[in-house]
């Protein structure tokens, strides 16, 4: 059981990642061919969702893992705490994109802007989440 909570785990952060990388570079896209955003930007909001479920995967799978495979938050490594306090930041970091995606769909393109600042935000805690996963179950 443990094993497929940690592909579905692992299946949760594939889908992180891509979703990342791709808002990354759509974002780079858009500033070198800006005929092509309102594709790129259709797509910006197909990997949110896609981000969005990745989370959501997550976070399930990381609390019954808590318990099926460590017996509860007790037993955990203490590294995990700080992987943990990441994950609520881009747990955070997810809904400002959301939120920021929504009004720019609603017409407010000037906060559009903002969206690079906080897709570089993501990857970095991203990888600082990853680092720490390491550390702390190896």
């Amino acid at each position: 059981m443990n094993q497929i909570l940690l592909i579905l785990h692992l299946f949760g952060f594939g889908g992180g990642v891509t979703a990342s990388l791709g808002n990354f570079l759509i974002t780079g896209l858009i500033g070198s061919a800006p005929g092509y955003a309102p594709a790129l930007n259709r797509m910006r909001f197909a990997l949110a969702r896609t981000g969005q479920v990745a989370l959501v995967l997550l976070w399930l799978t990381g609390i019954i893992l808590i318990w099926s495979k460590w017996g509860g938050p007790a037993s955990v490594p203490p590294l995990f705490w700080w992987k943990l306090l990441f994950v609520v930041v881009l747990t955070a970091l997810m809904v400002v994109m959301d939120l920021t995606l929504k009004a720019v769909r609603m017409g407010n393109t000037s906060l559009a802007a903002r969206l690079p600042l906080l897709g570089m935000a993501g990857a970095v805690t991203i990888v600082v989440i990853v680092a720490l996963a390491v550390f702390a179950f190896d």
